[in-house]
């Protein structure tokens, strides 16, 4: 597993490249633009040279961008429709202006349009953004916690919204948080085998990209989507243990998305992952862009 954090944002790109390497990051995550708002914003060409030219030193890799909060790709309403998929071409836009592997984003909501329609309109809304991108160009489906009118929540959901797409073009993000609000105990290695077994048969497992490593602290199947720094939440060391431990799991990246407080936490919190991970999975290599 190769291990890292979103990024708390720094000066500019470069400088969050530096604190990236500084933590002991070997794969991050950062917001392709304000996550509260629909503008991305002009990339600077030396500071995006610069940017990566700190990641590639740094040997971090890969590097994903999350969208903003506003995104829905299920939406009926028009105008959302039209303003999310602006956003969403424009986040894929920019990480392959940053060299970065993917665009993650949440599959979102059908607002009492029904599942059916809802994924009917994802699946219409990543066509368009896939033609009007780089052909590099990828987007990573998060799964949800299962709070409103959210798609994307079972393992059916999920393959039903990647299928029509290449299989290198269109991934999933798995959110251990969202999964334990679905009712996945992670913590029980059972449970997270017949996870893993679903998606074998579902998706298919190289459709998964990265995890998101977040701890909750809702209650088990709640629906709730409240993230918690791991350990502090519900599913604990031992839920951590097993993720990490999951063979068919052990080669992702591997994201905390609550970053700590201070720079010094962040570097304990992930030397400690790579002492975990060596323990249960063996001799580590250097990760690769």
């Amino acid at each position: 597993m190769r291990f890292g954090i979103h990024v708390p944002k720094q000066a500019d790109l470069p400088a969050t490249a530096r604190y990236a390497a500084q933590v002991g990051c070997e794969t991050i995550q950062l917001f392709s633009g304000n996550p509260m708002s629909w503008m991305t914003g002009a990339l600077d060409a030396r500071e995006r040279e610069a940017f990566i030219e700190e990641i590639e030193r740094a040997r971090i890799g890969p590097v994903v961008l999350h969208t903003p909060y506003l995104i829905n790709l299920a939406t009926p309403d028009k105008r959302l429709q039209a303003n999310s998929l602006r956003g969403l071409t424009a986040a894929m836009v920019r990480a392959h202006q940053l060299s970065a592997r993917t665009v993650i984003v949440h599959c979102g909501n059908h607002m009492g349009a029904g599942t059916d329609a809802g994924i009917d309109r994802a699946v219409r809304m990543l066509e368009k953004a896939l033609d009007r991108t780089p052909p590099e160009s990828t987007v990573a489906l998060e799964n949800g916690a299962g709070k409103g009118t959210e798609i994307g929540l079972s393992v059916d959901e999920l393959a039903r919204l990647v299928a029509p797409f290449p299989r290198e073009r269109v991934g999933i993000v798995l959110d251990t948080a969202h999964l334990w609000g679905l009712g996945y105990d992670l913590s029980e290695k059972p449970v997270l085998d017949g996870l893993v077994a679903d998606l074998k048969s579902g998706p298919g497992l190289d459709r998964i990209w990265t995890i998101h490593g977040n701890d909750s602290s809702a209650d088990l199947g709640s629906r709730r989507d409240r993230h918690a720094l791991w350990t502090e939440g519900h599913m604990g060391r031992k839920g951590l243990r097993t993720v990490v431990g999951c063979k068919a799991l052990s080669h992702l990246p591997f994201i905390f998305e609550i970053p700590g407080e201070t720079p010094e936490f962040d570097r304990r919190r992930l030397a400690s992952m790579r002492r975990l991970d060596r323990r249960l999975n063996g001799p580590r290599n250097r990760p690769r862009n």
